[in-house]
């Protein structure tokens, strides 16, 4: 085994991100010196737990003492500052628990090593058990935590002897009861039985120079025994300043010697990724996401100890193909306070047939008693998110705004649409458009289904082209979201399910129980990470759209703008007299229908776009289009599906017209598709994205 030991380039990583102009910096909570060197004083910031108990008569009382976390920041033992932890430390804090931000002596402040970093590490354990009483913690439920630098010397107070500030009351002891690492510093020497190379051996060797003693004084992998407190440690998979093959060696190491120890591995996160960060996009979505995971991990493992009761009131899953995002939380904060409530199920056939809606309405109508609920449920098979724009004034809120909203349409926008990036945007962006206008309020969660192709990309560790757009649609509207390729890939990789388990495309018990699972606990952490406050709240604005063609004023055409000419029909076909399936939800339709060629239709519309809903089985032809007299041009109708069945979808005839007034002349082609047994053409609706929309005949 070769463990790839570049610890030593830590310097610098938390500190540009971190620097402060003044010293001490300003941070919340109560401070205190801990620690006198020479010149230097030393500070720790105290930030007291909430306290939960009240008296009989409603009046506050005073706390029994609560458990103590001190943070040790980052920086390579060069720079860095307490500011880092804020975040972790009032979470904590907020959850019962005193939560405590060290500075100690670093570099380029005090032109101090490693050693002394330890040193201060230890003095300021050493300090909060002393000032227990005062500070109103348990002296035996103290947890020393860092990250990076900071993770090390943390992890030092337990397992380093020696090492003491002098002229410190060694009767008080330093090492914590329990452990919270983010991609520690634990190798910081050469290990028996590792195979070095002579690159990595010389930067070793150069360590002596930043740590002030021999590194395997202070290196925690060369110091495991029995008897150390319990630990959890949070790495990336991608950390490249802090291998994970370190931390793996020292958690084996740990477990070998009989103490509890739990790492907490992170795919794709690089050094830092627990850090809170602002950055705007998928990067810093995923950051915060990462955020808040180690800190529900923390408030788990926390939890376990005792020092915690209850559950975490964090806004994310524990699951990288889970995203919980801020409308769903305004959503159900207002959910939460309503006498009724409409929530819609827009999708495929996977929405349509029994699997894990209903399951969701259930948990809806338990989890809210008070709430009478109305469940719109407009899945159609075969539709994708294109149909699903045109049809959303008709089939979702032609009864009034929407609350919550469960929409899927990734696989159908694959395997049946074949839409491009665009055509994947369109819709489903016109479909959260036309949302949040009839209800700025709404809450919405993003299921992307899986089939077989989307479940080969995502072992490969792709995404497919539907899922992506989708995706991108999503967090660009602050819209949660479940990306099941993804999460069936991981599950079958971890051998908990299979693709036969899961029931295939259209799922089966198990995967339908798994995604309705995975719904509730979105709205579950919604719910705990909510602001009641903000339940009057005004809602955010539209952000500008991602595609400005994209249909969020979709809709059908009324009959009044349609000109049928001679040949086509308005009306019920003859199924029976028809080659080919027929879904029952459409033979009783009204529909404009002509096996003609050279019959022609007019429409008279105002908008960007205009289509046509139509169902397309073993006879469907092509037809001729034209735009305000312009050039014809051909859309065929037949589609892979339409041998053996009237297979419903959306074709489009233009989808970037100026913004006005139109005419489009629809005429049967003389032409067909070479498997298509005649030139028919069957429309259910005519579809326009602009202004003067309809909801049908």
């Amino acid at each position: 085994m070769r463990m790839l030991l570049t610890v030593f380039f830590m310097m610098g990583t938390c500190s540009r991100l971190l620097a402060q102009q003044s010293w001490p910096p300003e941070l919340p909570g109560e401070r205190h010196v801990y620690k006198q060197v020479g010149e230097t004083s030393l500070h720790l910031w105290v930030l007291r737990g909430v306290q939960s108990q009240v008296a009989a008569d409603g009046g506050a009382t005073e706390s029994a003492v609560q458990p103590a976390i001190v943070f040790f920041f980052g920086g390579g033992w060069m720079s860095g500052s307490p500011e880092q932890f804020v975040p972790q430390a009032r979470y904590l804090a907020s959850r019962g628990i005193t939560a405590v931000l060290a500075d100690y002596r670093v570099a380029s402040r005090q032109q101090v090593r490693a050693v002394s970093c330890v040193e201060d590490a230890k003095s300021a354990v050493r300090w909060l058990r002393a000032h227990a009483a005062e500070l109103r913690i348990d002296p035996q439920r103290i947890c020393a935590a860092g990250g990076s630098a900071g993770g090390h010397i943390a992890c030092c107070t337990a397992l380093i002897e020696g090492l003491d500030a002098a002229g410190e009351d060694l009767s008080i002891s330093s090492v914590p009861n329990a452990l919270a690492l983010f991609n520690p510093a634990v190798v910081l020497a050469p290990l028996e039985a590792v195979e070095m190379s002579t690159e990595e051996t010389s930067k070793l060797q150069s360590l002596a120079a930043r740590t002030g003693v021999d590194p395997v004084k202070i290196s925690p992998a060369h110091h495991v025994r029995k008897g150390l407190p319990p630990t959890i440690i949070f790495h990336g998979v991608a950390d490249t300043t802090v291998p994970i093959v370190t931390v793996a060696e020292f958690e084996k190491r740990m477990v070998s010697a009989g103490n509890r120890c739990e790492l907490k591995r992170f795919a794709d996160a690089p050094h830092g990724f627990f850090n809170l960060r602002e950055n705007r996009g998928r990067n810093g979505e995923r950051q915060r996401e990462w955020h808040l995971r180690t800190m529900q991990q923390l408030d788990i493992f926390l939890t376990s100890l005792g020092w915690l009761s209850g559950t975490a009131t964090l806004p994310v899953v524990d699951n990288d193909n889970v995203h919980v995002r801020g409308h769903l939380q305004r959503a159900l904060a207002r959910i939460s306070g309503l006498a009724e409530a409409r929530v819609a199920f827009l999708g495929g056939s996977i929405t349509e047939m029994e699997g894990y809606r209903p399951l969701v309405e259930k948990w809806l109508t338990a989890r809210f008693p008070q709430t009478q609920f109305t469940f719109i449920r407009a899945g159609i098979s075969s539709t994708c998110s294109n149909t699903g724009a045109f049809r959303f004034q008709r089939d979702v809120v032609a009864e009034g705004p929407v609350d919550l909203l469960l929409v899927e349409f990734a696989v159908n926008d694959d395997q049946d649409a074949h839409h491009d990036a665009d055509g994947c945007v369109r819709g489903m962006e016109g479909i959260l458009r036309q949302l949040f206008v009839h209800n700025p309020e709404a809450g919405a969660v993003m299921l992307h289904f899986v089939n077989p192709e989307m479940l080969a990309t995502a072992q490969a560790g792709g995404v497919q082209l539907s899922a992506q757009q989708h995706e991108a649609v999503a967090r660009h509207y602050h819209v949660s979201s479940i990306d099941l390729p993804a999460e069936l890939a991981d599950r079958i990789e971890d051998g908990t399910m299979s693709w036969e388990t899961w029931g295939g495309t259209h799922p089966g018990p198990a995967g339908n129980r798994h995604a309705a699972d995975l719904v509730i606990q979105v709205l579950q952490v919604a719910l705990a990470g909510a602001d009641k406050s903000e339940t009057g709240a005004v809602a955010e604005s539209l952000p500008e759209p991602l595609l400005a063609s994209s249909f969020s004023a979709g809709g059908f055409l009324p009959a009044a703008a349609v000109q049928p000419g001679a040949g086509w029909n308005l009306g019920v076909p003859d199924w029976a007299a028809l080659p080919g399936s027929k879904r029952d939800r459409f033979v009783r339709e009204q529909m404009y229908y002509s096996e003609q060629p050279g019959s022609v239709l007019t429409l008279s519309f105002t908008g960007t776009a205009v289509g046509a809903y139509l169902l397309a089985g073993p006879d469907a032809g092509r037809l001729e289009v034209r735009i305000d007299g312009g050039e014809w041009k051909t859309t065929e109708l037949y589609h892979n599906y339409s041998g053996g069945l009237h297979y419903p979808r959306t074709v489009m005839f233009e989808t970037a017209l100026s913004a006005g007034t139109h005419t489009a002349e629809v005429k049967v082609s003389q032409q067909k598709h070479e498997k298509s047994l005649g030139t028919a053409a069957r429309i259910l609706q005519f579809v326009v994205n602009g202004s003067a929309v309809g909801t049908g005949q």
